[in-house]
C-alpha cells in the first residue's frame, strides 16, 4: 500500500535526520525544511476562510497531488470536553478548532479530489459519535451538505476499528518505542493537523505537533488498565510517567516531570504518525493556557490569521514566532517556563528545523503577522 511505503521512507529519513541533527544542531546544518504560508483572516466567514486557505495552498505548491484519490484523516482539537465559554466567547472561538476552518479545509480537499475524509478527535464522551461532535459545536448537517465524502470518528478507543494499530517511533525514541492508535490514523493516505493557536500551561505553546497528543486513545493511555469505556485524560501516563495499557515505554522511565515528558511525548507521537499538512486556526483564540480550566490566567486574543505548512516543525516554528516568542528559547524562558522546548526536541530528532532563517515564509511576513501572546504562567 502506498501509505506503508511512505511511512517506511519517512522513518528511514527520520533515522538519517536524527544522526545529522545530533552533529549539526546549533550549527549550519541540513535539517528538513518546507515553506510556511501566512494569511490575514479576521472572521469566521466560510467564503473568506475558504478563499484564504485556497490562496495559501497555492502558495505551498497546491494540494491536488497530496489528496487526489486519497483518504484524508483530519485531526482537529476539541480538547478537554469542557463545552463552556472563555469569558464571553464560545469554546469553538477560543479553545477548539473552529468548525468553519475545518469545513473550509475539507471542502478544498474534496474539490481537489480527495475520495474520503475522516474528521478525528479523542472525545471524552461515550455518546454516539455524531452526537459528541454536535455537542462540541460542529453542525454535522452543514458538513454533510458541503463535503459528501466526510466521516466522523471518536478515536478515544477502537471506535469503528477491530483493533488498535501499533506505530514504531524509530531510532532514539524519547519516551516510547511505539505508539498505539485508532485505525483511522493508519488506514489513511494523508494526515492533516488542524489545531487552534494557543498557549499551553505545561508545553508553552500548543500547535500542529501538540495537537497529535490527542491521537493517543484514552482507553490505553489514561492508566495501566485497558478500558474501552474510559473518558479519562492521559495526564497520569503521558504527563506523569505512569505505566500505560498500551506498553511500548522506554524503561526505566526517563523522568516523571511533566515538563520533561510532555514535549518528548509529542515528538515521539509525531515521529510515529507523521503530519502531511498543518493548518493553524489563529483567527480568534486565547492566551495564558489551553482551556477554560486554566482560569483567570487566560485571556481572549484576536490575531486574525491562518497559518499552514507541510512540515509541522517549520509550521509550529513560524507560529511560535508570530506569537512573539523565540522558537529556539531554552526551558525557563518565555514561553517555555515549565517545559523543554518541543520545537528544539523535534529538530534534534531530524523531524524539521526550528531555525527561522531556514524557513521560507510566503504570503504575510512574520513581522506583519506578529501578535504578541502573554509570556505564560510559571509553575
Amino acid at each position: 500500500m502506498t501509505k506503508s511505503v511512505s511511512r517506511r521512507a519517512f522513518l528511514a529519513a527520520a533515522t538519517v535526520g536524527a544522526v545529522g541533527a545530533r552533529s549539526l544542531y546549533g550549527q549550519a546544518g541540513a535539517l528538513p525544511t518546507s515553506p510556511v504560508a501566512i494569511a490575514r483572516c479576521r472572521r469566521y466567514d466560510f467564503a473568506t476562510v475558504k478563499a484564504s486557505l485556497a490562496t495559501m495552498f497555492d502558495q505551498l505548491g497546491g494540494i491536488g497531488g497530496l489528496v487526489r484519490g486519497k483518504t484524508v484523516s483530519v485531526k482537529i482539537n476539541v480538547t478537554g470536553g469542557w463545552h463552556v465559554p472563555v469569558y464571553t466567547l464560545s469554546p469553538v472561538e477560543t479553545v477548539y478548532t473552529h468548525p468553519i476552518v475545518v469545513l473550509a479545509a475539507c471542502s478544498l480537499f474534496y474539490e481537489a479530489g480527495a475520495s474520503r475524509i475522516i474528521i478525528c478527535e479523542s472525545l471524552y464522551s461515550t455518546d454516539e459519535v455524531r452526537a459528541s461532535y454536535s455537542a462540541s459545536g460542529y453542525d454535522l448537517n452543514v458538513f454533510a451538505s458541503t463535503v459528501p465524502v466526510l466521516e466522523w470518528e471518536n478515536t478515544r478507543n477502537r471506535g469503528t476499528g477491530g483493533e488498535y494499530r501499533e506505530l514504531p517511533v524509530g531510532a532514539d525514541a524519547y519516551l516510547y518505542q511505539s505508539i498505539q492508535v485508532n485505525h483511522r490514523y493508519v488506514d489513511t493516505d494523508v494526515m492533516v493537523s488542524i489545531p487552534k493557536m494557543k498557549n499551553h500551561d505545561i508545553a508553552g505553546v500548543t500547535l500542529a505537533m501538540k495537537n497529535l497528543f490527542g491521537t493517543t486513545p484514552s482507553a490505553l493511555y489514561s492508566s495501566a488498565v485497558h478500558r474501552e469505556d474510559s473518558t479519562q485524560n492521559r495526564a497520569a501516563v503521558l504527563h506523569q510517567g505512569g505505566m500505560s495499557a498500551a506498553g511500548g515505554e522506554v524503561l526505566p522511565v526517563p523522568s516523571f516531570d511533566p515538563g520533561f515528558r510532555v514535549p518528548r511525548a509529542v515528538v515521539d507521537i509525531v515521529r510515529a504518525r507523521p503530519i502531511d499538512l498543518s493548518i493553524v486556526d489563529a483567527v480568534v483564540s486565547m492566551h495564558g493556557g489551553e482551556g477554560a480550566w486554566n482560569g483567570t490566567q487566560t485571556g481572549i486574543v484576536t490575531p486574525g490569521l491562518l497559518i499552514a505548512g507541510r512540515n509541522p516543525v517549520c509550521t509550529d516554528t513560524v507560529c511560535t514566532a508570530v506569537m512573539g516568542y523565540d522558537p529556539s528559547a531554552a526551558r525557563g524562558t518565555r514561553p517555555f517556563y515549565n517545559a523543554d522546548n518541543t520545537l528544539a526536541l523535534a529538530a534534534a530528532r531530524g523531524v524539521g528545523t526550528n531555525r527561522l532563517s531556514d524557513i521560507e515564509v510566503r504570503g504575510l511576513s512574520i513581522d506583519a503577522a506578529r501578535y504578541n501572546f502573554l509570556p505564560g504562567a510559571r509553575h
